[in-house]
């Protein structure tokens, strides 16, 4: 017998209304400032939990058998490309963040002139197909993650990765908030 599907209104499952293709806009809000910038189009943001085990092993017996795992570290990194070079997101790159004006002004960026760059990251999902996912990291150490190549046959991109850092102020790593379309 084949079971009913439901395929919107519900994030329970079984639901193919829950199949995902991921789109949406990033935003970063530096260290000092009071409102998120939009990084423009970013072809890639992933993040990845990462978990440290220290692993028990009984020896009570012939054969030494694991009997515990305890959870003794948590982390989280981000992934990012960010596909408009403006002076911004190529500050994040060359690891110094523009010093100019609005535009039309020029912008001007002393390389490696801020080699910690501190921010809050939010990721607001704007997918068709799939729940409507809002992420916020409100402490990030934003770090370049590979060269960033001036010379090339292809669309340029500025790599960063992200360190999610714990945010005493919100206690907490971020936050993740599911909305159905």
């Amino acid at each position: 017998m084949v079971g009913t599907v439901t395929v919107e209104g519900s994030l329970s499952s079984p639901n193919i209304g829950n199949y995902y293709v991921g789109k949406g806009i990033l935003s970063i809000k530096l260290l000092g400032e009071s409102v998120f910038t939009d990084c423009g189009n970013a072809p890639v943001f992933e993040f990845m939990a990462k978990v440290t085990n220290l692993d028990h092993y009984s020896s009570r017996t012939g054969v030494r058998v694991k009997d515990f795992t305890a959870v003794i570290e948590i982390a989280g990194s981000l992934t990012m490309q960010l596909e408009e070079l403006t002076a911004r997101n190529m500050g994040f790159a060359l690891l110094g963040l523009p010093t100019g004006g609005p535009s039309p002004t020029p912008d001007t960026i002393a390389i490696l002139g801020t080699p910690v760059i501190y921010g809050s990251v939010k990721f607001t999902g704007t997918n068709l197909i799939g729940p409507l996912w809002t992420v916020n990291f409100p402490l990030v150490k934003l770090s370049p993650s590979k060269a960033i190549s001036l010379i090339a046959n292809t669309w340029g991109v500025v790599d960063i990765e992200g360190d999610v850092l714990y945010d005493q102020l919100s206690s907490g790593f971020g936050t993740a908030t599911v909305t159905q379309p």
